[in-house]
């Protein structure tokens, strides 16, 4: 039997598989987290889960202390594929309950499904295939399941010191035909306290996540009219998908509003629309004293101007990866104090400082702290290398597609290897859904993508 025609009778079991799993919440929950369960009780289910679905194939399982686990078959040198079952909050605007794992015109909708639940199990069920199919190999496959891909990569650095590293491999978390570069990533918090307590900002909080588009924002008001913050509200332009309303009644003293705007992933700002800023652009409006006004003003000139750095004058590009990107991801202002964490994406022929000095001159200037959270390297394969060509072959072969290489903002765990790429598993022309509301994977995809998988290991790994 053919292996596509293999994987075809097992659609049903993937399908299911790829329910049970976008069940389990997997967000990561530090304020439960325990011996075992490094990132919170969630991302433990979700990890013994996978484990178990493995080991009920026949494979070799295990579990690195919680903070990560591993599939593997096979002998000799190792191949990796990276993939994770950690998931980014759920947020609003669901059409379905976000962990329901409900199928709504051939798709699977829930957190995780695309990103990175589907794909992650899609490559176990192409080990499972080959395995049936009794083919035989002269590399050991592993996949790696990592569980705080999301929020730092703390899951990857503890299992890399712990176990070995592959020299190649993919990872099965971005989109199809080969990301063969990723851009630098970096996370920089901005704080600041006030000279003076505000007189009508009580708090404006909105975004979970650096690398999410914030789709909310709560205001909390006082000391100005009831009445004309309705009107200004009324009469205020917002663009399409972007609303603003009042949820206090008339004579409470604090008036509450909440910003609605469009999520997406923090490496693509300019696929969402971001509802701090739009809350902060209305209340820039607003009759504030002149240190609102100030505050409000380096947010909107700064991480608020454009998509690609233009407002704190990083608006850097390069040929192999393209532009720059910066998403304000979260804002947590009070009358006392002011914090905003930044998503910045740089391109692979620059370094961190090229990027970070000139955002800590401009902050130090306005006597911002400034505070690095996170630092990915930029990371490049050559086009010609064998695992890239190796990977455009599979894709090419199994879906008839053109194969191509191209760079990305997005990182994925490619870059803990010293020769890793992203390999799908969104196809070239689908909309960008991960990190959204009603995130889904097709299935037609899911089972596609599996035969892609399938077909890229034996590329890779075959003893042929």
């Amino acid at each position: 039997m053919r292996l596509d025609q293999q994987i075809d009778l097992m659609k049903e079991d993937i399908i299911s598989a790829v329910q049970a799993c976008i069940q389990i919440k997997s967000v990561k929950d530090i304020e439960h987290a325990s011996e075992g369960a490094p990132f919170g009780p969630g991302i433990k289910d979700a990890l013994e889960w996978t484990l178990a679905l493995g080991k009920m194939f026949g494979f070799t399982v295990k579990n690195v202390d919680g903070y990560a686990g591993h599939i593997e078959m096979g002998t000799g040198e190792l191949l990796g594929i990276l993939g994770h079952i950690d998931v980014v909050p759920e947020g609003d605007g669901w059409s379905v309950p976000p962990y329901s794992a409900t199928i709504v015109d051939g798709k699977i909708l829930g957190r995780g499904a695309l990103d990175d639940k589907g794909p992650t199990l899609a490559a176990l069920f192409a080990m499972k295939a080959i395995k049936d199919a009794n083919i035989p190999l002269k590399m050991r496959v592993r996949l790696i399941l990592g569980t705080d891909e999301e929020s730092g990569w703390e899951d990857m650095d503890y299992y890399l010191k712990k176990e070995e590293t592959p020299q190649i491999g993919f990872a099965p978390d971005a989109e199809f035909p080969v990301i063969h570069a990723e851009k630098g990533i970096l996370h920089l918090e901005l704080a600041k306290s006030h000279a003076t307590s505000f007189p009508h900002l009580v708090s404006v909080r909105g975004g979970e996540r650096a690398n999410v588009v914030p789709d909310r924002c709560d205001v909390a008001l006082k000391g100005i009219s009831y009445d004309d913050l309705a009107k200004l509200l009324n009469n205020f332009s917002f663009p399409e998908g972007v609303s603003g309303t009042l949820v206090s009644q008339k004579l409470e003293q604090e008036i509450k509003l909440i910003f609605k705007g469009v999520g997406a992933h923090g490496s693509l700002p300019q696929n969402g629309k971001n509802a701090v800023l739009h809350a902060l652009r209305f209340l820039r409006t607003l009759p504030l004293s002149s240190e609102e006004q100030q505050i409000l003003d380096f947010i909107l000139t700064n991480p608020g101007t454009g998509f690609y750095g233009e407002g704190f004058g990083v608006a850097l590009s390069d040929e192999p990866s393209g532009k720059l990107s910066l998403n304000l991801g979260i804002l947590e202002l009070t009358s006392d104090d002011t914090r905003f964490v930044i998503d910045i994406r740089y391109p692979v022929t620059y370094q961190r400082n090229d990027v970070f000095l000139p955002i800590e001159k401009i902050a130090l200037k306005e006597q911002f702290r400034i505070k690095i959270l996170n630092h990915q390297e930029a990371h490049h394969v050559p086009k010609e290398s064998h695992l890239v060509q190796s990977l455009l072959k599979a894709y090419s072969d199994v879906t008839g597609l053109e194969p191509f290489a191209f760079a990305i903002g997005g990182g994925t765990y490619a870059k803990a290897l010293p020769q890793g790429v992203a390999f799908g598993p969104t196809f070239p022309g689908e909309p960008e859904v991960i990190h959204c509301p009603d995130e889904y994977i097709p299935i037609n995809n899911l089972l596609l993508t599996t035969k892609v998988y399938a077909q890229a290991i034996l590329n890779l790994a075959a003893d042929v």
